[in-house]
């Protein structure tokens, strides 16, 4: 196979994993070259599984049972720039799947978005010859990623070839939304309510294919189909977060729980052991992650909830939608007044627009104990120079430097006058404006271009735009 997918190989995969699966446990294959036979019945250590395992990593070693390994977003970018295809790690394919269901299926011109489609449907079907069900995992796994990607559309009403289209979706809307030119109302009507329960139906009934295209029912969905299990909601929703979020602090509290009994012995989930091998946690590090979600407020988003709500805010903002991004978290400020990471965001989302309105929240943020003071001081730092003070915002920039760590997080960066969203260590990123402001300085001392100069490559490059392995207070902006 020389470690590179062809159809041929894919074909030899895909019959080594059916052959596999079909294989009773109590009466193995009698032509299997493993079979071997003890006490009158045929029995083996299930080799067949580590050829399969083999021909999957294209000649990648082994996983390595480290907790402190896996890195989603790294395991991401070793995928080759093809669509997705059964080589593919588990890791990859579903976070190709959970981007799709933050994104919109249809481009600006009201037409289809091909080759979020195609990677999609591509995705699923990897997923599926590895025994993860694809619909299981659309209706349940991915559902609250939808259903706020939908509401942001549905929002900004796009007039064309597309009005026809949302006609049914904004009907649904209409009776849970105060004013049309309210955003925050529609993220509103998905977090709770009628609208919720009824995109839940939908979500139920919907062809896989009609839910990846937002297809609207020509008809109301079943009521009895409107309500799934929650076991099955927590089950496909711990392997989203368990391969997908690299971090434990960005999990529900449901797939902590899991997690925990898994982990534990108490509970054997109904997925391949070999797939759930990929990933290895130690009972101490789940033990320690619930410990530190029971510490929580009670005034505060949950966790997990706000790094869905960080996701899809990304997404808004790297599509130019900044009203929109800050609407979301609007929303989440009017739910939970007192919810320091949602004012933090929101600040974050109207800060290119409305700087001095920014600046207040964000100098609030620092004055009462910001959680990532870094981060928000290199936010402060943008508001500053937006304001046209210069002094004040190197002066932000100093005391970033000064304090931030090693995680990256999202900030504004200036590209040919554009201001885009980049996922950077605070430390360079405050390096790069302050060397920026410095050259318009005439009395500067020169100490930001000495920086820049010694500001090795690695620190200065901004990471993938997937935004799935943030470090700790992740959900920050």
């Amino acid at each position: 196979m020389n470690g590179m997918p062809s159809a041929e190989s894919d074909l030899v995969v895909v019959s080594l994993v059916r052959y596999a699966d079909s294989c009773d446990p109590a009466r193995r294959h009698s032509d299997c070259p493993f079979a071997v036979e003890k006490e009158g019945k045929l029995t083996c250590h299930e080799e067949c599984r580590g050829v399969i395992r083999s021909r999957l990593r294209r000649g990648r070693g082994e996983p390595t049972s480290s907790p402190q390994a896996f890195d989603a977003r790294q395991l991401r970018l070793s995928e080759p720039l093809a669509a997705p295809d059964i080589l593919w790690h588990t890791s990859s394919l579903l976070q190709v799947v959970a981007a799709a269901a933050r994104t919109a299926p249809f481009l600006r011109d009201g037409s289809i978005a091909l080759r979020r489609l195609v990677d999609a449907t591509s995705a699923l079907g990897a997923l599926g010859c590895r025994g993860l069900d694809p619909e299981q995992l659309v209706r349940h796994g991915v559902a609250q990623s939808v259903k706020l990607a939908l509401a942001a559309w549905i929002a900004k009403a796009p007039d064309g070839p597309l009005r026809e289209h949302i006609s049914h979706w904004l009907n649904i809307f209409e009776k849970a939304v105060a004013s049309k030119d309210s955003r925050e109302d529609y993220f509103n009507a998905v977090l709770d309510g009628s609208v919720t329960q009824y995109l839940t139906a939908w979500l139920a009934t919907a062809s896989i294919e009609d839910v990846l295209l937002w297809k609207p029912p020509t008809s109301d969905p079943e009521p009895q189909a409107g309500d799934p299990a929650t076991e099955d909601i927590e089950i496909w929703t711990w392997i989203v977060d368990r391969f997908t979020q690299t971090y434990l602090d960005r999990w529900s509290l449901s797939s902590l729980k899991r997690e925990y009994s898994f982990v534990q012995g108490s509970w054997q989930p109904d997925f391949p052991t070999e797939i759930l091998a990929e990933r290895v946690l130690t009972r101490e590090e789940v033990a320690t992650a619930l410990a530190d979600r029971a510490l929580v407020s009670s005034d505060t988003t949950d966790p997990s909830m706000m790094n869905a709500f960080t996701e899809q805010a990304v997404t808004l903002l790297r599509d130019g939608q900044r009203t929109a991004a800050a609407a979301l978290f609007n929303a989440v400020r009017m739910l939970k007044p007192n919810d320091s990471v949602a004012q933090n965001n929101y600040a974050f989302c109207i800060l290119v627009d409305k700087p001095e309105e920014a600046k207040s929240l964000l100098t609030g943020l620092l004055e009462r104990g910001a959680d990532n003071p870094a981060v928000t001081r290199c936010n402060l730092a943008v508001a500053e120079f937006l304001l046209s003070n210069i002094d004040a915002a190197l002066k932000a920039c100093e005391q970033a430097y000064e304090h931030a760590s090693e995680a990256s997080a999202y900030l504004w960066s200036r590209n040919d006058e554009e201001w885009v969203v980049e996922f950077i260590k605070p430390r360079a990123w405050a390096v790069r404006l302050g060397a920026e402001l410095e050259q318009s300085n005439e009395a500067s001392s020169g100490i930001w271009g000495k920086r820049l100069e010694g500001l090795s490559n690695l620190d200065s490059q901004a990471t993938s735009s997937d935004p799935s392995s943030t470090g700790t207070n992740e959900v920050d902006l």
